[in-house]
């Protein structure tokens, strides 16, 4: 794989091999892409984290009786996306008569 490099970046490297943190641009790029691995990891586990105290909240709030029906949220969401899809058919059909 061939990669171009911004001038600067190509810099950043060169100074890591310069200052001896690095034997070649290879372990500069290698050292990198695990640095990019962990922070995509951590994203995810703090993600993680957080979903599962929401869903204890979330569940202790039920224990409690703070919960709804779950079935008229859904109805109405099933209406609005109705409502949408009606909407968006009478614009297509407007725009097609135009034509």
């Amino acid at each position: 794989m061939a990669i171009t490099l911004k001038p600067e970046h190509e810099q950043l490297i060169q100074t890591q091999i310069q200052n001896g943190r690095f034997p070649d641009a290879n372990a500069v790029l290698e050292a990198a892409l695990k640095l990019l691995m962990s922070e995509d990891a951590q994203s995810y586990f703090t993600w993680l984290e957080e979903t599962r105290q929401k869903v204890a909240i979330g569940i202790s709030e039920l224990d409690c009786g703070e919960g709804v029906d779950a079935q008229p949220v859904i109805d109405e969401i099933l209406a609005q996306f109705q409502e949408a899809r009606q909407i968006e058919t009478k614009q297509s059909v407007t725009t097609k008569s135009l034509f």
